[in-house]
Order: structure tokens, then sequence, then C-alpha cells
């Protein structure tokens, strides 16, 4: 579930290619920006530097269909909007305040997470938490103009979280 808070124009809305056959980004799923403008889903192996919200899809309606069928998805490219999103949009805890990036984890590819519960590594900070509501598995927050963190997490190496540290070092 995506659902835009702030009204917006159509200049906040922008077509950015895609190849059909691969991209697999839903609406309050961020994908990365490829030096040609192109979009690609978030992959593991990296954390993107240049992230964009979707906001289109390959849904049952017709028009959004055939977007993506010819190989171009809907982007929110502005700073400033309040969106709330379910938890197909965002990943772990997060509370009011928390700084958000786009996780490159296996498991949560494209999900927004708190920077603080990020690994190891640089990201683009993209949104800042305003809303939480764990209970009714959803959050609101507000894109804000991106900017690049470094998140030096330390893992305890007790026998106790060894099985937890062994996991992937991306976010």
């Amino acid at each position: 579930m995506l659902e835009i808070l702030t009204p917006l124009n159509k200049c906040e809305r922008v077509s950015r290619q895609v190849d059909p056959a691969t991209f697999t980004a839903v609406p309050g799923v961020w994908a990365q920006v490829q030096s040609d403008g192109s979009l690609l889903n978030v992959l593991s192996t990296v954390n993107a530097l240049i992230n964009k919200l979707v906001i289109g899809s390959a849904s049952s309606n017709v028009y959004e269909s055939n977007d993506v069928e010819v190989g171009r998805i809907t982007t929110l490219e502005s700073i400033g909007v309040r969106c709330k999103v379910g938890t197909e949009g965002f990943t772990g805890f997060p509370t009011q305040g928390d700084f958000m990036t786009v996780s490159s984890n296996l498991n949560t590819l494209g999900k927004l997470i708190s920077i603080g519960a990020a690994y190891d590594g640089t990201y683009e900070v993209v949104a800042r938490c305003e809303e939480v509501n764990i209970a009714g598995g959803y959050i609101i927050f507000r894109t804000i103009s991106p900017y690049i963190a470094v998140s030096t997490v330390s893992l305890s190496l007790s026998p106790s979280s060894s099985a937890s540290s062994s996991a992937s070092p991306s976010a």
C-alpha cells in the first residue's frame, strides 16, 4: 500500500525507462537510478546512491500495465512529499524522527530502513519518518533532499549474536 498524502502536480511524477522483463518493484518500493537515467530493482550487492520511489505499477489497470509493458514506470521526483506506506515499503522498527535509507538487504530490497538500523556502509538518506503505527502496519514519511550518510554499526560477536552477525553486511 502506498498512499501519497501531499497533492502532486505532473512535474513531480516522472516516467523512467525500465526493463519490463526484470523490473519487479511496486508502488511504495524504491528503485535505483542507473547512469543512463533508467531504473533497476535495488540490488543486494551494492548500496544504491540514487534512489527513486516507485509510484506506478503493472497492475490490472490497462494504462499502468501498458506503461510497464513498453518499458516505462512512474516515480516520485520531489522532496517534501508525505507518503503512507505499508510493510511492503518499510522494514524494521523505525521511530518518529528517524532518517530513512533504502535497504539493500536481500530479504528487504527497496524498502525504507532507519539509517541507524543499516549495516556498515554508505547510503543515500531519502526520507524522514513522521509517524509510526507498527500495530496498524504502516509508517508515514516525508521525502527529503537526499544526502549521503555513512553508517558504522558495531556488531557484537558474543555467542548469542554470532548467528545474526553472519548475515549479509548490506542493509
